[in-house]
């Protein structure tokens, strides 16, 4: 992250933790989006995602000044809220039909399409693949995937929202990125097999 944003971001924190309501309006309007395109992920619910995320920023404000400067913002609210929608899919009977939030929790990694598409000049028959082969990934993977590429987060951000060690962020990255490209040039060499026959 950029030195002078992570400045910036710490001084609207702490106005934030002093009661200034624009601070607060301003991290809202700046995280709220990766919040719910996140627990979007996580429960496949919209409408639950949505009310925890609404709950979850009503808690925040009401606890400001018992909160500490977290080294990083972005990711100290996405294990926030993660714990959160555990807490309240827990909690809330109503909401049983949440798909389990432990290690079968479903993340669907997703990429921008169109851009993917312009950038690369990419066919559908590839996309369609490279979809199928991201969903032969277990959960955790999609979810790690998720959080270093479309988050951009360090791994050692991505250790503390998943509850795992460091290095086994890492090796969730690396294992699925090596699957990824294994199944990739298979279905290549597939494909020019196909053509040559």
């Amino acid at each position: 992250m950029n030195e002078d944003l992570s400045v910036m971001e710490t001084i609207t924190w702490q106005s934030f933790q002093k009661g200034d309501r624009k601070a607060f309006e301003k991290i809202l309007n700046l995280y709220y989006p990766t919040l719910l395109n996140y627990g979007q992920r996580l429960v496949r619910d919209n409408d639950f995602a949505q009310d925890c995320l609404q709950d979850f920023f009503i808690e925040l404000w009401n606890c400001r000044d018992k909160l500490d400067i977290p080294q990083s913002i972005k990711a100290y609210l996405i294990s926030s809220y993660r714990r959160a929608l555990l807490k309240e899919k827990t909690r809330n009977f109503w909401h049983q039909r949440v798909t389990d939030l432990d290690d079968h929790y479903e993340v669907e990694v997703q990429f921008n399409i169109e851009t993917y598409l312009i950038k690369n000049e990419i066919e559908h028959e590839t996309l369609v693949k490279l979809k199928y082969h991201l969903s032969t990934l277990s959960k955790r993977q999609r979810e790690a995937l998720y959080l270093r590429f479309n988050q951009e987060l360090e791994y050692e951000e991505i250790s503390q929202i998943m509850a795992i060690n460091h290095h086994s962020a890492i090796n969730l990255v690396y294992e699925a990125l090596k699957l990824l490209r294994k199944n990739w040039v298979m279905s290549l060499l597939f494909s020019i097999t196909t053509i040559i026959t």
